[in-house]
Parts: structure tokens; C-alpha cells; sequence
């Protein structure tokens, strides 16, 4: 927890569910607390990773964690929007209780079933609170009995699915990690293949990822360049009363407009 604090990670999640052993529950659930209190965690989203919320571990984990106002609470293993609700409501008592204005902390939901992909556009659309489908693909494959190879063929819909959900929602999409730590070529083919894809980024098991995910997600300067010469030319087209134009021999109009600028934000970030 300490050296996470100076990773070149955007979200930290601080994991109490299957990271942690059933008889370490609470000493788990003690050391994230104290670190919200005491750790500083600069410019990184902390978002603690609870266990099933309809259980007892799970309660006892939302009232230690919400009124430590970590920027999210992800949840496991998600299926339904009607488990995002129940959290949604649970987490506003506690905050009302405190003093604390509602809806500060946020909720990113784990798709990890059959039934978590199916249900993906309703979870995604399931609260205000939420900021983020996050893809667990080890559990997908067991719950399918799929047996995914180096390109993830098997795991496509499942992927395609929760991007679509999640824009659709306006919410980000995070691909699952890559779990062969020693494999750079693996995971430059899964964040890539996540990138095309749509995913806002991917998730990281060791800080070793996060260079090559860093560099994945991130805009390259040529698609800097493009949005530039983008907009630049869709101006002077609306100058000369026009709504579209061409640019290096390709039809231009206002949908690329929204990509550029959205390519300029993410430069800004």
C-alpha cells in the first residue's frame, strides 16, 4: 500500500475480496482503512474493491470504507442493476449518518459472468454513482468452461459487450489484466486488441504493466496531429457555410469533430 503511492497507475484498487484470505478479512480490511487515513495517494483514484455486498463481509467493508470517502467502491462479481442499487442506497445512509454529502464516492461494477455480460448495459446505467464496468475475465472463462487462447477469440463478445454497455451509460470500460507477468508480448497484444476495441484502459497485476498499458491507452502524437488538422478544417468549412469537408482524401464531418476533441481532452489529462 505504501509503494503503490508512487506508481504511474490512474486508479489504485485496494482489493479486500478474492486477494485476501477469508482468515485476514478483517486485518485487510484495517490496513486499507488506516492507509485512506494516512497514506498520500497524490493524484491516483483509490477505489476499494469489496466482497459481495449481500453477505456480511461485504457490509462490513462498505460501513469501515464509505466514510473514508475513497474516490470508489468497486464491486465483484455483479449481475443484476438491482445489486448496484441496494449498494447505491446502502451507501447513502452511511454517508447521510456522517454528515457526508451523498453521492461523493463512486461505483465501478466487476463483469465476471454469463450473466454479468448479459445484464452489462442495465448495471452500466444502474446508478448515477457509476464510473466504470470493469472486466473480469477469469471468472467469465470458468462460468463459460471456455479455455481462451493468446488472441482472446473467446472472450470477444464478452468484451464488445461491456464497451458498448458502458458507453452507452457514458461510463469507462477497463479490460481485464494480463495474467502472465512475465509476458510483455501478451500484454501488448491484449491492450492493443482492448484499445481498438474501446476499452478506456486495462487492468495491472504488477507495476511491471503499467509502461506498456501506459503507452497503449495513451494518444499518440500522430493522433494529436490528426485532431488538430481536424477541427482546423471542419472550421473553415463552417466558415465557408459548409458542414463537412475532406481531409487527406477522406470525408470529415461533425462525428469527427467529437472523436478529435476527445482525443485533444485526453491530451490534456
Amino acid at each position: 500500500l505504501q509503494r503503490s503511492a508512487a506508481i504511474p497507475a490512474d486508479m489504485l484498487l485496494l482489493n479486500l475480496e478474492d486477494g485476501v484470505s477469508s482468515s485476514r478479512k478483517q486485518a485487510g480490511r484495517e490496513n486499507i482503512a488506516h492507509a485512506l487515513r494516512n497514506i498520500d495517494f497524490n493524484c491516483r483514484e483509490t477505489v476499494v474493491r469489496i466482497n459481495p455486498p449481500n453477505g456480511d463481509l461485504g457490509a462490513r467493508d462498505l460501513a469501515a470504507i464509505v466514510p473514508l470517502q475513497p474516490d470508489g467502491i468497486c464491486l465483484p462479481k455483479v449481475e443484476t442493476a438491482a445489486e448496484i442499487r441496494a449498494v447505491d442506497a446502502a451507501m447513502r445512509d452511511l454517508e447521510l449518518s456522517r454528515g457526508l454529502p451523498p453521492g461523493g464516492t463512486k461505483l465501478h461494477a466487476m463483469i465476471e459472468s454469463a450473466a454479468g455480460v448479459m445484464h452489462s448495459a442495465e448495471i452500466a446505467a444502474a446508478s448515477p454513482r457509476m464510473a466504470s464496468l470493469i472486466f473480469g475475465s477469469a471468472d467469465y472463462a470458468s462460468d463459460l468452461q471456455c479455455r481462451p487462447g493468446e488472441d482472446r477469440l473467446e472472450l470477444l463478445l464478452a468484451l464488445q459487450w461491456i464497451v458498448t454497455a458502458a458507453r452507452s451509460a457514458r461510463i469507462d470500460a477497463i479490460d481485464a489484466p494480463c495474467f502472465d507477468l512475465r509476458n510483455q508480448d501478451q500484454l501488448i497484444r491484449e491492450a492493443s486488441q482492448a484499445r481498438r476495441i474501446g476499452f478506456t484502459g486495462k487492468s495491472a497485476l504488477h507495476p511491471n504493466q503499467l509502461e506498456a498499458i501506459n503507452r497503449i491507452f495513451d494518444v499518440t502524437p500522430e493522433e494529436i496531429a490528426w485532431a488538430e488538422r481536424t477541427i482546423a478544417e471542419l472550421d473553415e468549412a463552417e466558415d465557408r457555410g459548409k458542414a463537412l469537408s475532406t481531409l487527406e482524401g477522406r470525408l470529415i464531418d461533425n462525428p469527427h469533430r467529437i472523436l478529435a476533441n476527445q482525443i485533444l481532452s485526453r491530451r490534456h489529462n
